[in-house]
């Protein structure tokens, strides 16, 4: 839906502001999108009176999910104004929300998935504020599935939540390559009690240059039927302190501390309705909890125990059955790297969806996940940090059906 920034009201009351935004437009745009969601095998520790150590308490939930099958629900404001015919200002403010309560997600942020300013034009866009890092705009043409409850942020929980505030960033689209650059100072403003991949307690760190930053690139290549990607993505840690005590994130990472991760994807189109992509994720983290912090590790009592690298494979493919039926799924792949067992996770997702119209549609994804080792991952992603878990070494399967509307 379309408003223009100009209206009768503004001009009446803003003469000047009218005139000098004659060129200007502002588009709000959004979507509402929940689901009910069934999980089998949650497990939690038995903590009854005589419970043996290790022991755990299984059952299954039904109940609404805020993290759905598609990207979460959100609104936002996109704006902008001509300034010649090679510049123009742009500016996003993006806000997303839990529809089942009304409440603001990203760590209860207002526009807490986009709220940036820049310049644009033939040459590429810089932008200022709040924005995503190169390591999620790599990922956008091969991950079919998307930022959802059953995809890659299943296996790691930063893939969702790849936002940065404070930064700036450059894009750049030359005939087909694509670039772009990233850089921030106090990646993560935001704490909570719990922290959670969107709230990491990471701000700006005013006596040290390179605490709490994250930098990352891209470079890839779009074709009419195929494509190629790759990233390399940095968040450090803080050596803040309250008094003697060190002011921890969500990462664990100490100050002079890294996360890495190199990403290289590609996909192609057999037709115009089958296409297929590989998504390869490469992870090294400096803390001293191992890589089992930041990850959707649910109930895993091996603290450290996965080590400090993991490796994860994707394959999916999607297909266009009638212009309204489209069905697509993946498998997936991680190992952690240096754990103390041998330890890793299978994790098959399929999904169908059926549009109603053009912006209403209603969908059904299933998963299923086999751990091994002190893996302990839920398949059910998006609700696994709120309390959700798995036995480790055990699998777990979870479905959902929900409804979706874009305007």
């Amino acid at each position: 839906m379309k408003l223009k920034a100009l209206t009768i009201g503004l001009a009446l009351s803003f003469p000047l502001l009218a005139s000098a935004q004659s060129d200007t437009s502002v588009t709000l745009y959004g979507v509402i999108d929940t689901a009910i969601e069934y999980v089998s095998g949650v497990a939690s520790p038995d903590r009854s009176p005589g419970a043996a150590p290790g022991s755990y308490v299984k059952h299954s939930s039904t109940h609404f999910t805020n993290l759905t099958s598609y990207w979460t629900s959100y609104w936002g404001l996109r704006g902008t104004e001509k300034i010649s015919d090679n510049l123009s200002a742009v500016f996003t403010l993006e806000s997303g929300f839990n529809p089942g309560t009304g409440t603001s997600l990203q760590g209860d942020r207002l526009f807490g998935r986009q709220s940036y300013v820049g310049l644009t034009g033939d040459w590429g866009q810089v932008a200022f504020g709040r924005q995503y890092n190169m390591l999620m705009r790599a990922s956008l043409a091969a991950d079919f599935l998307g930022p959802n409850a059953y995809g890659l942020s299943t296996l790691d929980s930063y893939i969702p939540n790849t936002r940065m505030d404070n930064s700036i960033t450059y894009m750049g689209n030359f005939s087909g390559i694509k670039l772009g650059l990233a850089y921030s100072r106090g990646r993560d403003t935001v704490n909570t009690v719990p922290q959670t991949p969107a709230s990491t307690n990471c701000g700006v760190d005013y006596t040290n240059q390179t605490g709490c930053s994250a930098y990352s690139a891209m470079l890839g290549y779009d074709s009419s039927n195929w494509g190629v990607a790759a990233a390399y993505d940095v968040i450090t840690g803080t050596g803040n302190r309250v008094g003697t005590l060190p002011v921890g994130n969500y990462y664990d990472l100490a100050d002079g501390q890294k996360d890495r991760r190199i990403m290289a994807n590609g996909y192609f189109k057999v037709t115009p309705d089958l296409k297929f992509s590989v998504i390869y994720l490469n992870r090294k983290t400096d803390a001293q909890q191992g890589i089992i912090s930041g990850s959707n590790q649910g109930t895993n009592t091996g603290s450290g125990s996965l080590g400090d690298r993991s490796d994860l494979w994707s394959i999916n493919a999607a297909y266009n059955v009638t212009p309204a039926v489209t069905l697509d799924g993946s498998v997936n792949y991680i190992k952690f790297n240096n754990a103390v067992n041998t330890s890793s996770a299978w994790y098959y997702v399929a999904r169908a969806k059926y549009s109603l119209s053009k912006r209403t549609s209603v969908y059904a994804s299933a998963a299923y996940i086999k751990n091994k080792g002190d893996s302990a991952i839920s398949a059910a992603g998006g609700t696994a940090g709120r309390g959700f878990g798995v036995e480790p070494g055990k699998g777990q399967t979870a479905v959902m059906a929900g409804l979706r509307h874009s305007f």
